[in-house]
């Protein structure tokens, strides 16, 4: 699922379903090997609210359960700025990229065909 949030709520109209295992894994490549840091959640959530993002989170199966955790999960701000809540299953501390990469949000949202 990729999901857009303006001023901090989103709708239908910016979400849209990724389901093609192949758009996934290229998804998933193009975001390896980013250079993050380890931050806190109370930054990441100041972040978030200061401008609009992207939500991508993919799991197994077609649909995410509510309450449970999405196998990959990221967070894109519109300058670029990558953030992963979790930095493995047992961590709930957030990573985010030292540099901003907003040419990869282009490519990710070309490759996935979203045009929000």
């Amino acid at each position: 699922m990729i999901q857009k949030s303006v001023n901090n709520s989103s709708s239908e109209e910016l979400t849209k379903m990724v389901n093609e295992k192949q758009k996934i894994k290229q998804i998933l490549t193009i975001i390896e090997g980013l250079k993050v840091k380890r931050t806190t959640s109370e930054k990441v959530f100041e972040k978030m609210k200061t401008q609009d993002n992207y939500t991508f989170a993919f799991s197994e199966g077609k649909e995410l359960k509510v309450g449970k955790k999405a196998s990959y999960a990221f967070y894109v701000l519109d300058d670029g700025t990558f953030i992963f809540p979790y930095s493995d299953v047992n961590s709930q501390e957030p990573l985010i990229t030292i540099k901003k990469h907003k040419e990869l949000l282009g490519e990710i949202k070309e490759l996935s065909e979203v045009d929000f």
